[in-house]
């Protein structure tokens, strides 16, 4: 796979399926779903699609145009909660209506390294990889836990902060976090550089 593991940096599949795209610049910077064969490679990197999927698994551009739209939904409705704002009714409306779809694929399974879980019952792997996009947004929904989903300080990517006191700033500390700690220091050079 040839997608740099700091896109899996935000702590959960829902987070890390809407860093995908660079929604705060108009245009994007990036989109890593630039085609629908690129949606299924950072599926089998995230672990949710095998590693040997035949070629045929490449969804039409109807399939791949409605991911791109619930990867958009998905990303709108984080960002309302990282910004304390209530949710757009439309992106609630049609977030619902993507829970309703994959829920009806939806089933518990179990295995020894898991336990019991969800999964998409469904073989395609376009939906497979949207099913654990809406489904991990639908568990971190009703985990309470949606004040830990916050945006980086640096990049403005999301990640989900587990640290007791909530006090992380930034998606990943070995690039964001250096990056904005090295700008405090270089400034701090400077202000006691011009004070002399």
């Amino acid at each position: 796979m040839g997608i740099n593991p700091v896109f899996f940096s935000g702590g959960l599949s829902c987070i890390d399926f809407c860093n995908t795209l660079d929604y705060l610049r108009t245009p994007p910077r990036y989109d890593l779903f630039w085609n629908a064969a690129a949606l299924l490679e950072w599926g089998q990197a995230a672990g949710i699609l095998p590693a040997d999927l035949p070629d045929a698994a490449i969804p039409d551009e109807a399939a791949f145009a409605r991911a791109l739209e619930i990867r958009a939904t998905l990303a709108r409705l984080l960002l309302s909660f990282t910004r304390l704002e209530t949710p757009d009714a439309a992106d609630f409306a049609l977030f619902n209506s993507y829970l309703q779809e994959t829920s009806a694929r939806m089933g518990l399974v179990f295995t020894d390294s898991k336990g019991y879980f969800l999964a998409c019952g469904s073989d395609d792997p376009l939906e497979k990889v949207l099913c654990e996009a809406v489904r991990s947004t639908a568990d971190l929904l009703l985990s309470n836990q949606i004040g830990r989903v916050k945006q980086c300080e640096e990049c403005g990517w999301l990640f989900y902060d587990t640290t007791r006191n909530r006090s992380r700033r930034w998606c990943d500390m070995k690039s964001c976090g250096n990056r904005a700690k090295a700008r405090r220091h270089y400034g701090r050079v400077r202000q006691g550089l011009k004070q002399d």
